[in-house]
């Protein structure tokens, strides 16, 4: 009986011991977030704003731990990043944000404000489950772990969904063009003589102001580069002086020059604005446009059949820029940390959340278990959003691969810049090119000089 007695006890102690460790391991084992109340700033509005307010209210009304979020819309994505910057100050944060590149959550990691989601994921008593951890794509989750630096791989963002730049076609006026006998194809482009072909024949159908409508964007470009067998990226530094790079540059310019191609006034997204009226046939953007496309139509009362598909190959080369939009959590109170981590949790986890998110928001998920739920109705008033995600199983389709660093969206201007040198500004492509690759390393070089510093 003794012998029996002490092996109970060592148990107890061990299974005491293992919980103290466990603990230890966990700062938030003990944290109790009951009550707590939280506060999200963000970008959405519209379809997507109405999609997270549904599920903030779903959330607060059946969260376990009577949690309250509280949103506050911004407006755009500069607007929070401008709010944000004030806040850092300030000193008033919120616990959890939009605008949540990797690279505004570098600078945040940098300021000493950024709460990274590590802790979370690695505690036992409020990670994921071996089910809610299955269903996520962590390859692209993972993605948001700069592996340099003061970072050392930690997850500074959490995507809510990925996108890419595509091309939005309108395939009535293809079918216009080619009864007309303006082109010799029929359905969308096969690849850059196509495109260009049709791109150049719209001018002559009532109503289109140009087959292509630009827009100066460094994901429009680089996809472009890409295509012909740029390198853009070759593991150190940016290349934009390669034969593929100024070959798509080329084409670019050649586009613009012979009025296939023009920019609209009004901003980042004003050529899917007149895509949408159809005034062209041809829109680069993001593959979360669609509502804002539809609405449009919607609003216009017009009724174009289109479809978002990859740019156009060429010999055989088919790239894809994409990106990952998430959230940022701050430091705040180890309760409304937690709590903030809770309501994350749900979102990317919860069937309902994450259905009601996709459909609104239009994101691909990275909860992989989202795609089999959404609805049937859904799927057959949104073929576009089937379109990409048809084209994302594509085996020949590439991602293009960018280093992920604070000053990003200065090489993002750069390259922006030499898009308008080579259109609008008639500079030389060679010239123009050589300015960029030499203002976007210098950028990178500094980068990582004060990263390192840091």
């Amino acid at each position: 009986m003794q012998k029996r007695f002490v092996a109970l006890v060592l148990i107890v102690v061990l299974a005491v011991m293992v919980g103290i460790v466990g603990a230890q391991d966990d700062p938030y084992a003990d944290v109790d977030p009951s009550g707590a109340t939280i506060t999200y700033w963000h970008e959405w509005d519209g379809r997507q704003g109405d999609g997270i307010t549904a599920i903030i209210e779903a959330f607060n009304a059946d969260n376990e731990w009577g949690i309250t979020v509280e949103q506050l819309p911004l407006g755009r994505t500069s607007d929070v990043r401008a709010n944000l910057s004030t806040a850092v100050t300030s000193g008033e944060l919120p616990n959890l944000s939009g605008a949540g590149f990797t690279t505004d959550a570098m600078g945040f990691y940098l300021d000493g404000v950024l709460l990274t989601f590590d802790p979370f994921l690695d505690s036992p008593a409020w990670g994921l489950t071996e089910d809610e951890s299955a269903a996520l794509n962590f390859s692209l989750i993972d993605q948001n772990r700069p592996a340099y630096g003061p970072f050392e791989g930690q997850l500074l963002a959490w995507p809510i969904g990925f996108s890419s730049e595509i091309m939005s076609t309108n395939t009535d006026l293809l079918a216009d063009m080619f009864e007309a006998g303006l082109i010799d194809f029929e359905g969308t482009p096969a690849d850059t003589d196509q495109f260009r072909q049709a791109a150049c024949a719209a001018s002559e159908l009532e109503g289109v102001t140009a087959g292509y409508g630009g827009r100066l964007s460094m994901a429009h470009v680089f996809t472009w580069m890409s295509n012909f067998g740029g390198t853009i990226w070759d593991g150190e530094a940016f290349v934009f002086t390669d034969e593929g790079s100024l070959a798509g540059l080329q084409f670019v310019q050649d586009l613009y020059n012979d009025g296939c191609m023009y920019f609209p006034d009004g901003g980042n997204f004003a050529n899917t604005g007149e895509f949408s009226l159809g005034l062209n046939v041809f829109a680069p953007g993001s593959s979360v446009g669609v509502p804002f496309i539809q609405g449009d139509m919607d609003t216009a009362e017009l009724d174009y059949n289109w479809v978002n598909v990859p740019f156009p190959q060429n010999d055989g080369r088919s790239f894809l820029s994409t990106s990952r939009r998430g959230v940022m959590m701050y430091q705040s109170t180890p309760e409304e940390n937690l709590a903030t981590w809770l309501f994350m949790k749900y979102w990317a986890t919860n069937e309902a959340a994450q259905v009601t998110w996709i459909e609104n928001a239009q994101y691909q998920p990275v909860n992989t278990a989202t795609k089999g739920n959404l609805s049937e109705d859904f799927l057959t008033s949104n073929t576009q959003f089937n379109d990409f995600a048809t084209a994302l199983a594509d085996a020949d389709l590439t991602f293009i691969d960018v280093p992920e660093h604070p000053s990003q969206f200065d090489v993002s201007n750069a390259v922006e810049e030499m898009v308008s040198n080579i259109t609008i500004g008639g500079m030389d492509v060679a010239e123009a090119a050589a300015a960029a690759e030499e203002s976007a390393n210098e950028i990178y070089q500094e980068d990582l000089e004060n990263v390192e510093d840091a």
